[in-house]
């Protein structure tokens, strides 16, 4: 075979095969979506339908409403003093977002598990007794409530569940964080405490 026939065989052959790879690129199926782009929201309802929110945790307590000038706060109070004191008083602006970013994060926290509560096993759960309480008022005047439980045995993820369904959740763990946020801006804001 002369070497003009050799080399038009190796170019066919090498093109065949370009042709095969492409093909076989382009059949090549898509990969699967991120395990998050499958989560849900906690809640099934947008931020914007929350009027009034009340927390109750470990680090403290805070109540606010959403009037027609945005959130105004009615109580806060730290569990424990910040470091760095009061700090500057958040103004008006500052407050309404200080809270609308805490109600979007909360309503909007995704879902990582969700499975049916066994009869007698809240305590499983350190739901007995949660380490937070957030309940929420719609402009419907429904109040939904998340209560958060113990960290999961991998303590990657909290437990949790959404008032009224008795179902238990699993949550991340920023919820915690959070709500620390919210307190630490509004710390200048401090209910006093009642005199005994």
């Amino acid at each position: 075979m002369s070497p003009g026939r050799r080399s038009l065989i190796s170019l066919v052959v090498i093109a065949v095969a370009l042709l095969a790879a492409a093909a076989a690129w382009r059949m090549a199926p898509p990969p699967p979506p991120p395990p998050s782009a499958n989560l849900q929201p906690v809640f099934d309802f947008p931020p914007s339908a929350v009027r009034a929110i009340a927390v109750r945790t470990w680090q403290g307590t805070l109540r606010a409403q959403r009037g027609p000038d945005g959130w105004q706060l009615e109580e806060v109070r730290s569990a424990q003093p910040f470091a760095d004191g009061a700090g500057p008083a958040p103004n008006a602006t500052e407050v309404d977002q200080t809270l609308a970013t805490l109600v979007r994060e909360i309503v909007t926290m995704p879902e990582i598990d969700r499975f049916p509560l066994e009869a007698g096993s809240l305590r499983d759960f350190g739901l007995e007794e949660p380490q937070a309480t957030v309940v929420l008022q719609l402009d419907s005047g429904e109040e939904r409530a998340l209560e958060v439980g113990q960290l999961t045995i991998t303590t990657a993820a909290l437990y949790a569940r959404t008032l009224p369904s008795q179902d238990v959740l699993q949550i991340g763990t920023l919820v915690f964080n959070n709500i620390a946020a919210a307190l630490y801006r509004l710390r200048a804001l401090e209910t006093p405490d009642d005199p005994p």
